[in-house]
């Protein structure tokens, strides 16, 4: 503290040009008592907290933010742009805990200087981050946050001319607890019967409050006991449901919402059989799988990765290696479905072009590079093998769709094309090879173990996978594909910021968290890279 006071009381020995040098770069960062001044010792050199605290205002300031409340209404607040320092703060310093965060807040020096407030501050209330985070998602001041990373690399010159973008998804694990039909089916009543209140039958709620608050002490082990049960169950729940799309009810959207669950898991996990209810073999494909949040999905990042929550995308710029967009998609949701949404996302900002997408296999069906180049973009992306349990792949096929034939390896030619749909139900068409033609042939045995001719389907997307399947083997797009694996390390930088797992409920919420995340991570790059005024703002 009292070098801190020697520095201010120096300036009454300053001559008059001195001091009002000094004071002028004080006056344009704030308080001369703000900690980063006064306990400047104490800051950790080179850190996050000591960047944020010399170059925070050129990414964050309170204008940016004032939408956010209602002018003259209210208490005094704490300036939105403090708020969102500490924010990254805890996202930077991976802090679940707003009492933890409110707590750093009051007594860490190192987050005093980089919310750039007075040494004596008191800190910032837990129940106001929350409250914060409300309005951000409201108002989707979180992507404009995120949005000012980049306006500054555009501002800065990093990003010359077109750029060539990365792809990549990441499983999110959600926070809500994922539970079984039983538990679903009770937690979604009292649901419905919390939102219905004095407009539910008083027996009907107070038996579906007691089932959703605890566990029925019925022999689990006992088949004809669970199945009883679950018959209770989907009674309870028909009827009311039925209750709950009478009269003026029906009209009240948080009922709607309520009875809509209720209904969703009872027809996703149920079926009625001659004995009764019975749980459904297998897994619908969208099942809700939490009743504490109903968005998490089951997910798959391997055959053998299974999970339960959320799928994060990442684009990066493959050259400064900056996120330039990222956005969280349902589990079950695939891959390549999200990248020309995420390219026009990232292209909405001005000063970003990108003419170039890299991405894994995932990325490489015809659909989703269809609607990357609509979006201006070429996509690069490996084309999956073709195999054919070791008979002749399609690929060793002759296709000519100009002529409407196909020639097979043994030299055989067929015009014989009906129309037919692909797996994913997509207008195709299929050239049939005559059985005597087959039969007759030499390489049957390594071509069709059927009893009829071989058939080739050819789907809508043809002449564009095959020519990606050309272009792979060229140096240029193999040298394009080496550089990929970079946007793996951009979304390991995420995951060290808390991104492997949703800290908030909701799809919407984790995604503020994940452009939390990526905000400081381009920031520090942004650092990295020399993007923010080099001369330092401290007095000397």
């Amino acid at each position: 503290m009292v070098r801190g006071f020697d520095r201010i009381t120096g300036l009454l020995f300053c001559t008059s040009a001195e001091a009002v040098r000094v004071l002028g770069r004080v006056d344009a960062q704030g308080s001369l008592l703000q900690t980063r001044h006064v306990r400047r010792h104490l800051v950790t050199k080179g850190s996050f907290y000591e960047r944020l605290a010399e170059h925070g205002d050129e990414i964050i300031c309170d204008d940016d933010f004032a939408h956010l409340y209602v002018e003259g209404k209210g208490r005094p607040s704490v300036p939105p742009s403090v708020l969102i320092r500490a924010m990254l703060c805890a996202t930077h310093d991976r802090l679940f805990s707003d009492r933890e965060t409110s707590r750093r807040t009051r007594v860490d020096s190192d987050w005093k200087a980089a919310m750039g407030v007075d040494d004596w501050f008191e800190g910032i209330g837990a129940t106001t981050f929350s409250l914060m985070r409300a309005r951000m998602v409201v108002h989707d001041a979180d992507n404009g946050l995120f949005e000012k990373t980049l306006e500054k690399a555009v501002e800065s010159g990093i990003f010359k001319g077109p750029l060539t973008a990365i792809i990549d998804s990441s499983p999110v694990h959600g926070t809500g607890a994922v539970a079984d039909t039983y538990e679903l089916i009770r937690k979604m009543m009292g649901r419905l019967a919390r939102a219905m209140g004095g407009r539910l039958d008083p027996l009907l709620r107070a038996k579906a409050i007691e089932l959703a608050a605890a566990k029925p002490d019925i022999d689990w082990q006992d088949p004809v006991a669970r199945r009883a049960h679950l018959g209770d169950l989907v009674g309870l729940a028909a009827t009311m449901l039925g209750e709950a799309a009478a009269g003026d009810v029906a009209a009240d959207e948080e009922v709607a919402e309520a009875a809509g669950l209720l209904s969703r898991v009872v027809l996703q996990d149920v079926e009625a059989t001659e004995d009764g209810p019975s749980i459904r073999d297998g897994v619908a494909r969208d099942r809700v799988v939490s009743h504490s949040d109903p968005e998490m999905r089951h997910g798959r990042k391997s055959a053998s990765r299974r999970f339960d929550g959320h799928k994060l995308d990442v684009m990066t710029d493959e050259d400064s290696e900056l996120v330039v967009g990222v956005e969280v998609r349902a589990a079950n949701a695939g891959d390549g479905e999200g990248a020309a949404p995420l390219l026009e996302k990232a292209q909405g900002v001005e000063g970003i072009e990108i003419d170039t997408l890299l991405g894994d296999m995932a990325y490489s069906d015809g659909e989703v590079r269809e609607a990357v180049e609509e979006a201006g973009a070429k996509l690069v992306a490996k084309v999956p093998p073709v195999t054919n349990r070791g008979l002749f792949p399609k690929t060793d096929f002759d296709i000519d769709l100009p002529n409407a034939k196909v020639t097979c390896p043994a030299g055989q030619t067929t015009t014989d094309v009906r129309p037919c749909t692909d797996h994913k139900g997509r207008p195709a068409m299929t050239f049939h090879f005559a059985p005597a033609t087959c039969q007759a042939c030499p390489l049957r045995d390594a071509c069709t173990t059927g009893k009829g001719g071989r058939t080739i389907v050819v789907g809508p997307h043809h002449d564009r996978i095959e020519a990606a399947r050309v272009a792979q083997t060229e140096p240029e797009t193999k040298a394009l594909l080496r550089r990929r694996p970079k946007v793996e390390r951009k979304i390991d930088h995420l995951q060290d910021l808390g991104m492997r797992k949703a800290r908030y409920r909701g799809r919407r919420r984790t995604l503020l968290q994940a452009l939390l995340a990526a905000t400081v991570a381009n920031f520090s790059r942004l650092v990295v890279l020399d993007a923010f005024t080099a001369a330092s703002v401290a007095v000397a």
